[in-house]
């Protein structure tokens, strides 16, 4: 909290949620708002939230122990001696934690973007930030917490100091996005693009079609809609939109575009990008034409909140990526290695080994892990998967995971040499033989889903080579 804020209250806590309070002083201010005993700071107030493995109601003693306030529970639970402890029963801890987000971002009217897609949403929230703080103070939830904890928690964070907030939104059923969409209440609405991600939990992509498009059900007639013109499911969702809307694209036109994109010697992507505002050349620092589509998104909304092309131009060319996504990393022995082992899923896989296809000199090698939440599409998806590997010319293919033999169906299918394919026990395994067979000028991607953790081979790899 600053000096100019008007404090969280226990009374605030008490209006936004309707809970009932056990015990405490409802004008006690409160510090901040925490969900994990293990991190909770003095005067910060506990959350005891539930899920499939865990339940936070069994670590309300040990927050409070650590300095907690109080605690909010959905049980009441014995009584504690100390009467100064807060305690307020509610309904439900999860979504009390989301009202009180909400109470608190109305108490802050300050412009809010949300990011929602099935690729880029990170990059894109990172980009349109950090064009933003060059003039404004910008809240934005930090790497990807992104869900109905996440979400809350970084909008509870916001404070009299802040000129904006630009936040992302994950899923992986039905109705997460509309009701993030209610808590954060954003100003302007960003879709960059929707594949198949998430299957396991929407059922299809029509199914990521439909639960992407809450963003704009929560916006309604109110606000923005920038979206991707070349993505047909998203352009079909703008057609429903009442509101303003604003396109970006490459291929199809739209209000701002990016044309004359190439690869540098260097791996960044370069490309004019015009717009109302007028037309410019940018050069990232990152790798993958589809990171321009990322930069589109990220310009229309800086320019629709008052920033300058050459401002823009300054913003884009100074982005660093995010560790693990399309991350660059030089060996010693001349060896590179695109990190983009944050997470994975078809279309961001497809996109990762057309960058490296792109590669002019040195063997293309990829480290594949597995891709998570495809359900019944999941055998199939990664024996595609092996059949892009051999279309994009990649060299070597080194695999991990339980799928990791239908990436290598796939990838023989399509007329890999089976000398060309390794499948590993584990992160150990696949690292030792990679340290055997590497040499100066190979490219390596790594990627996966997070579970899979194959950042494991980076590190291994950096210390066998």
């Amino acid at each position: 909290m600053t000096s100019e804020e008007e404090p969280l209250t226990i009374a605030t806590v008490l209006e936004a949620t309707g809970g009932l309070l056990i015990q405490g002083n409802v004008q006690m201010p409160v510090a901040g708002v925490s969900t994990d005993s293990r991190s909770i700071k003095p005067g910060e107030l506990f959350f005891a939230l539930r899920g499939e493995r865990f339940d936070g109601h069994r670590f309300v003693t040990e927050a409070l122990k650590q300095g907690g306030r109080g605690a909010v529970v959905d049980q009441k639970g014995e009584e504690i001696a100390n009467k100064t402890i807060t305690l307020i029963q509610v309904a439900d801890t999860l979504q009390a934690l989301g009202d009180l987000a909400n109470l608190w971002r109305k108490k802050h009217p300050i412009p809010v973007i949300a990011v929602v897609g099935s690729n880029g949403k990170t990059t894109t929230k990172e980009m349109v930030a950090g064009i933003l703080e060059r003039t404004e103070t910008v809240l934005k939830n930090p790497g990807n917490l992104n869900n109905l904890i996440g979400l809350p928690l970084s909008l509870l964070k916001m404070n009299a100091k802040d000129s904006v907030a630009v936040l992302e939104m994950g899923m992986n059923r039905m109705g997460e996005i509309l009701r993030l969409t209610r808590i954060a209440e954003p100003d302007v609405g960003i879709i960059t693009n929707i594949g198949p991600v998430h299957l396991e939990g929407v059922g299809s992509i029509d199914g990521v079609m439909k639960a992407k498009g809450e963003l704009l059900e929560g916006i309604e007639a109110h606000g923005t809609f920038i979206f991707n013109a070349d993505d047909p499911r998203v352009v079909a969702l703008g057609t429903k939109f009442m509101g303003a809307k604003i396109s970006f694209g490459i291929k199809n036109p739209a209000d701002w575009m990016a044309r004359e994109i190439h690869t540098r010697r260097d791996g960044g992507v370069s490309f004019r990008l015009a717009g109302p505002a007028g037309e410019i050349a940018i050069a990232l620092k990152l790798m993958g034409g589809h990171q321009v589509y990322n930069a589109l998104a990220a310009s229309v909304a800086a320019s629709h909140l008052g920033v300058g092309i050459k401002d823009i131009k300054e913003g884009l060319e100074a982005f660093q990526p995010p560790p693990m996504r399309m991350e660059l990393m030089k060996k010693g022995n001349g060896i590179t290695i695109i990190n983009d082992a944050y997470n994975a899923n078809p279309p961001s896989m497809e996109s990762a080994l057309h960058t490296l296809a792109e590669v002019t000199k040195g063997r293309k090698i990829a480290v594949l892990g597995d891709m998570w939440e495809l359900g019944e599409f999941a055998q199939q998806a990664h024996r595609e998967l092996g059949r892009q590997a051999k279309e994009f010319g990649i060299d070597l293919l080194f695999l991990l995971g339980q799928f990791a033999p239908h990436v290598a169906q796939g990838a023989q299918e399509a007329g890999m040499s089976p000398k060309a394919v390794y499948i590993g026990e584990d992160h150990h395994a696949v690292s030792l033989r990679l340290a055997r067979i590497v040499h100066k000028g190979d490219w390596v991607l790594v990627k996966g889903s997070r579970i899979m953790n194959m950042e494991i081979i980076i590190t291994e790899l950096g210390s066998l080579l």
